[in-house]
């Protein structure tokens, strides 16, 4: 198995199957502290991701172009880190086929890239709680010669636990830090989000192995 341009629509295609279906949650849940849009606006950049992921083109091209086209095709922060995560995946990508080492460096890239935008970090209370852990998660994997199922499935595992990890803690980044000790006791929306994400990707990849 490799990971490819068409595995990863299959991914992103459950994944935005995934985000519409907890859309009122994901809003609910933001509600508690913020705007109350985040199901929406997360919703609108994955569905710019699976129409650009669609398109024709390499792959290393298209993950730029996905990138591009989420950050254009949706406003704020969200679609902001998204986007670079995806432009960012791309980086010193040359190959069609990706082995799983390869994988997890392109994954290791995206992450590298957001953190040029945010300074945001575990324990913040933002998105950063389950996507750094699930880009930890598998990076441990390098070299050890373990499955693609294997290496989606530890990070999804790691989302879901960051993300679970968010009720107990203060806000420190955007609106709901402005709600102090008030922002404990509700999950943070981005959080939830990409656990939905990488849990839809760890089921695809379980599915096409």
């Amino acid at each position: 198995m490799k990971f490819t341009k068409l595995l990863f629509c299959r991914m992103l295609e459950a994944a935005l199957v995934s985000i519409e279906t907890n859309l009122t949650m994901l809003n609910q849940l933001d509600a508690a502290t913020g705007d109350g849009d985040h199901g929406t606006a997360i919703l609108a950049a994955m569905k710019a991701a699976v129409s650009s992921v669609r398109k024709d083109g390499t792959f290393p091209v298209i993950l730029e172009t996905v990138g591009f086209d989420v950050m254009s095709g949706a406003s704020g922060s969200t679609s902001t880190l998204s986007g670079l995560f995806f432009t960012g995946m791309a980086d010193g990508m040359t190959s069609e086929e990706l082995d799983v080492d390869e994988t997890i460096t392109a994954f290791e890239n995206g992450l590298a890239n957001v953190r040029t935008m945010t300074k945001a970090q575990i324990g913040d209370k933002t998105l950063m709680d389950a996507l750094i852990p699930a880009i930890k998660a598998m990076s441990q994997f390098k070299k050890t010669n373990v499955s693609f199922s294997e290496i989606f499935q530890a990070a999804a595992v790691a989302a879901q636990t960051g993300a679970d990890s968010t009720k107990e803690l203060i806000a420190k980044h955007g609106r709901a830090k402005n709600l102090g000790e008030r922002s404990r006791g509700h999950l943070d929306a981005g959080a939830v989000s990409t656990a939905l994400i990488y849990a839809a990707y760890a089921e695809t990849v379980a599915k096409n192995v």
